[in-house]
């Protein structure tokens, strides 16, 4: 895992300074992946990458409804998450939710993994936050085994 250490680490700091900025002013153009976009700006090392559509570094895991397609390594910190249409259903403490994120005119939810509860199949990550008058980046939690339909994808971004 000598790959994550170096850019993982550099993905994990530059997200976390823009969250301490975004408290401020406006990152990036204020959409998803102009997020992740300005936190790639900041790792010199890290491949560059188009982000268009889904191209976010090499595609480690892939899950699509309940089912997960592919996991090729555990998802970790300073990865680039993307939810396709995602619904996701389920219990936060004694309560029932149900939300839908990566559906719509602002395309697929895009954002940087700050944690994984690996047990819960659990990740907190970065994203652009798209409420008017708010900080404009936010740290949300996402349950995978929570996920009823849609397309989850995680890519490692790469060694330049």
């Amino acid at each position: 895992m000598a790959l994550w250490g170096k850019i993982g680490v550099q993905m994990v700091e530059s997200a976390t300074g823009l969250f301490e900025k975004s408290k401020r002013s406006l990152v990036g153009d204020g959409s998803y992946a102009g997020f992740v976009k300005a936190v790639l700006a900041q790792v010199p090392d890290a491949q560059r990458v188009s982000g268009e559509g889904e191209d976010w570094g090499y595609l480690i895991y892939v899950q699509t409804g309940g089912s997960v397609q592919r996991r090729i390594a555990d998802i970790l910190p300073g990865d680039v998450i993307a939810f396709w249409d995602a619904k996701l259903k389920g219990h936060k403490g004694l309560h029932t939710y149900s939300q839908t994120v990566g559906a719509g005119e602002n395309g697929p939810l895009v954002g940087v993994v700050s944690e994984v509860e690996s047990k819960k199949s659990k990740v907190r990550v970065w994203q652009a936050n798209q409420h008017v008058g708010q900080q404009t980046v936010e740290n949300v939690s996402y349950r995978l085994e929570d996920l009823k339909s849609g397309v989850v994808k995680v890519f490692r971004v790469m060694d330049a």
